[in-house]
């Protein structure tokens, strides 16, 4: 046993009472009393008690069972929350409460269940590189717990990994803690997820990678670097490609070549609905919609489940009207149903309005296409649509220019269809 580890304590334990350390001739019997000394102490809740004799006992005898590390710890641990504002006491059991857990895993070995709680200590202790112990032991205890672990814990992991990376000065070091930071918010998101911690938990790994990565600038030169170095497994180096690709959706970098070379590389290993999609965004984002539509509708061809069919096919849709073929987004609209009946109805509705100029030689001839946009709008359920074409329908004056009536019939040119005549 290391002894000197336990003199930053000595001048605390020694104002607990008389502290009479093992001398030459001492009977061998000191161990297992103040073994017992400390476990009698421990049921009789006397935990200041249990830590001074559990310390006599760390320094008596040869090894300390990791049975009584337990209550041990447990002790240190209430008698340090007593005393924590005190400017004296509280430094005092917060050091010895370190080097119980550190006299543990000497003698012991690593203890995956104390991690978490020896990187926290680290971190309170303040002590020089103690940021730097806190991260290497809770990064351990909070990957060896993962959903299962401490919201709290985890929280106290990212926040001190994002703290060294704000204050490191050296760039390849500080670049290394980006890395990571990036790695771990996807990690640490699954295991609030999966571990239902919480919006408290999910809200601030959201608000510390939204700091470290700020714009594209801030994370396109990093996307090399971690595509050197994905995992070999496949299903792993999926998912990672996926949240670097979504990371790079949520700070508008899809037009990069980055953001192309991770669809290239997701279409590679993964020739699936999502990486087709995936190529689909990227073309999109670059002005190329005929290409993006004819890769939707490759989409669609893959899709066994309607309800992701109707989903693409929504984005069809939205396309179309996007690149303003507006027939074409018509006829996708209303072909549309299940849960996007409605959407399609709506985008159906729009293109109508926006080709009116284009259908008819009067001004009347014009409006009235608007008579089947207000009929399609209102299929929508979209109130404030339906006001606003009504609002652009042929008026009183237009109709009596055309020298027609409300209630005659009208066919509109460019749709094949006719309506009664109406003044909104």
């Amino acid at each position: 046993m290391k002894i000197e580890k336990l003199i930053l304590t000595a001048f605390f334990i020694m104002s607990l009472g008389a502290i009479t350390f093992a001398q030459d001739g001492d009977t061998p019997n000191e161990c297992t009393r103040f073994k017992a000394i400390a476990g009698n102490a421990y049921k009789a809740k006397e935990y200041e008690k249990v830590t001074k004799f559990y310390m006599k006992a760390l320094n008596e005898c040869e090894k300390l069972e990791l049975n009584f590390y337990g209550p041990f710890i447990y002790a240190v641990q209430k008698s340090y929350s007593k005393y924590k504002k005190d400017t004296v006491k509280g430094p005092a059991y917060l050091d010895t409460l370190i080097m119980v857990y550190e006299a543990g895993q000497e003698a012991h070995g690593m203890q995956m269940k104390w991690q978490s709680y020896l990187g926290f200590y680290y971190i309170v202790q303040g002590e020089p590189g103690g940021m730097q112990k806190g991260d290497e032991a809770l990064k351990r205890g909070v990957h060896n717990q993962k959903e299962k672990g401490s919201k709290s814990f985890l929280r106290q992991y990212y926040a001190n990994l994002y703290n060294l990376w704000v204050q490191e000065q050296d760039e390849k070091q500080k670049a290394a803690y980006k890395k990571r930071l990036i790695e771990e918010y996807f990690t640490l998101s699954d295991y609030a997820t999966k571990g239902e911690m919480g919006e408290k938990t999910t809200g601030q790994l959201s608000r510390l990678i939204d700091k470290t990565v700020s714009d594209c600038a801030s994370i396109l030169p990093e996307i090399n670097a971690f595509a050197k170095d994905l995992p070999q497994e496949v299903e792993a180096k999926k998912s990672t490609v996926k949240n670097f690709m979504a990371l790079l959706e949520s700070k508008d970098c899809t037009q990069s070549d980055e953001y192309a070379m991770l669809v290239d590389t997701i279409i590679a290993i993964d020739p699936s609905v999502d990486a087709v999609l995936a190529k689909a965004k990227l073309q999109i984002s670059r002005g190329n919609t005929s290409g993006a539509i004819a890769t939707f509708k490759q989409a669609v061809d893959m899709t066994e489940n309607e309800e992701d069919k109707n989903d693409i096919e929504l984005k069809i849709a939205q396309s179309y009207f996007n690149s303003r073929s507006y027939k074409a987004a018509h006829n996708a609209g209303i072909a549309l149903g299940g849960k996007h009946a409605a959407k399609g109805y709506e985008i159906a509705a729009k293109s109508v309005n926006a080709l009116m100029n284009d259908c008819g030689v009067s001004t009347f001839d014009r409006k009235a296409n608007n008579y089947y946009a207000v009929e399609l709008a209102q299929k929508s359920g979209n109130t404030s649509l339906v006001n606003s074409l009504k609002a652009q329908c042929p008026s009183s004056t237009d109709i009596f220019n055309e020298d027609k009536s409300v209630g005659d019939q009208v066919t509109l040119s460019c749709w094949g269809k006719t309506f009664t005549i109406k003044a909104y």
